[in-house]
């Protein structure tokens, strides 16, 4: 399990899991808890925080990015906030 801050383990609920991630990451960002600019976990890193597979966390960051949450840098990685520029 990768726990970052002050983040704790994140329990199973019948939510599903795309929409239990999604609003996890939306509330750690709200939180302040990547600067903007700064980098997210790995999408394999954040898939086994969350016991989830790559695909649910490509969606997630795809939806966030899309409202300008986070941004991604092909090849780079995904940060917080919208892109610069």
């Amino acid at each position: 399990m990768i726990l970052a801050g002050n983040d704790g383990h994140v329990a199973r609920t019948a939510e599903r899991p795309s929409a239990r991630v999604e609003n996890d990451l939306r509330r750690r960002l709200a939180a302040g808890e990547w600067a903007p600019g700064e980098a997210l976990p790995t999408t394999a890193q954040l898939a086994a925080h969350y016991q989830v597979g790559h695909g649910t966390i490509t969606r997630v960051l795809r939806t966030l990015a899309a409202e300008n949450l986070v941004h991604a840098v092909p090849r780079w990685g995904v940060f917080a906030g919208p892109a610069p520029g």
